[in-house]
């Protein structure tokens, strides 16, 4: 009988190992997802500034003016 508490007493720690490992694999994964989201969404952001402003120089030399001037708020 003490021999199998033993062994289950070692597969509980070596299952706990394991989900310890995964959460910290999981916490990595995770924490690469965010910084690579966090890049796009500012790229993303550069890029509609960058088409915000052409838009805004193409109708100011259209003499759309007023329309301009409500794009930029």
């Amino acid at each position: 009988m003490e021999d199998i508490k033993v062994k289950v007493k070692a597969l509980m720690e070596e299952e706990k190992a394991s989900l310890d490992h995964i959460e910290a694999e999981y916490k990595e994964q995770l924490a690469g997802l965010r910084r690579e989201a966090e890049v796009k969404g500012q790229k993303m952001g550069e890029q509609w500034a960058i088409k915000h402003l052409r838009l805004t120089k193409f109708l100011e030399q259209m003499g759309c003016k007023w329309i301009a001037s409500d794009l930029n708020g």
